[in-house]
């Protein structure tokens, strides 16, 4: 999130001052793809290039000492540090803890926030097939303590997810397990304010996420631009562009609008959880 606020803050210095990418690498002796990855918060500024870039850009008192703090200042240890992650899922659980929203499709699988213990241990044993016990049950209880954004005190997590039929009827952990999850989500969609659940079924056909699941990240800072997370076999994408995250607000907007309802997914799972048998 620091990389972000800094990186954004230095394109709009650059443009107010009217250089390209190109001139302010050449500014401070760097590529302009490497401009433009600070500038997208995909790579960390040195301090010495930071200096150089708010010279060139000619940039306020006031402003440099608030990006120059901005850089030095020292964050709070991350509770998930504790924990041997992969580093695109270290990235992406620190953008949802800092995210005020999230805006979610689920293709094959329930959301990991909505996950009761035996489904998301069944979850990862499926998807991690190769990998020993012990890590299993360590990511397991990773993801565990991660569900407390949405009952934390302060402004916990608000989460909107549109469930494709599949991921109600799939038997992940076998009969017993997939019924215990359906309860769960069942409770969560009923009592917890913060947590909205919509159902997509079989018979509303083709819609526009039939290539799979993904995920908004929308901040408290209305000024802090959304972030779309796609995980994929070929590896995990972060989409920050205004045409991309575009293209997926209005894809979630329309699959709300194709799912049905709160009130009739409530039924819906309830009548699944009665076939279920």
């Amino acid at each position: 999130m620091k990389r972000r606020k800094i990186g954004r803050e230095l394109a709009n210095l650059r443009e107010t001052s009217r250089l390209t990418i190109e001139e302010a690498g050449q500014a401070i002796g760097r590529s302009d793809s490497t401009i433009s990855r600070i500038e997208n918060g995909k790579r960390d500024v040195q301090i010495i290039e930071l200096k150089g870039l708010l010279e060139a850009y000619e940039a306020p008192a006031e402003t440099r000492e608030h990006l120059l703090n901005l850089l030095s200042a020292s964050p709070e240890q991350a509770w998930w540090t504790n924990f041997d992650l992969p580093p695109n899922l270290d990235t992406y659980i620190g953008l949802e803890a800092e995210a005020a929203t999230l805006r979610v499709y689920a293709l094959a699988a329930v959301h990991s926030l909505l996950r009761t213990e035996d489904y998301a241990r069944a979850v990862l044993r499926g998807t991690s097939s190769s990998s020993p016990v012990g890590q299993i049950d360590a990511l397991l209880k990773f993801h565990m303590q991660r569900q407390q954004v949405l009952t934390r005190e302060i402004t916990p997590l608000d989460i909107v997810v549109v469930l494709d039929e599949a991921c109600l009827w799939r038997q992940i952990g076998g009969l017993d397990c997939q019924r215990e999850q359906l309860k769960y989500l069942i409770q969560q969609a009923e009592g917890v304010p913060n947590v909205v659940v919509q159902v997509l079924p079989y018979s509303k056909g083709a819609h526009s996420a039939l290539s799979g699941s993904f995920t908004i990240l929308d901040f408290p800072d209305p000024t802090e631009p959304a972030v779309v997370y796609v995980d994929s076999p070929g590896g995990s994408l972060y989409l920050q562009k205004p045409k991309d995250t575009r293209r997926f607000d209005q894809s979630h907007s329309r699959l709300r609008g194709l799912a049905l309802d709160e009130t009739e997914s409530l039924r819906f799972m309830k009548t699944v959880l009665k076939e279920m048998q």
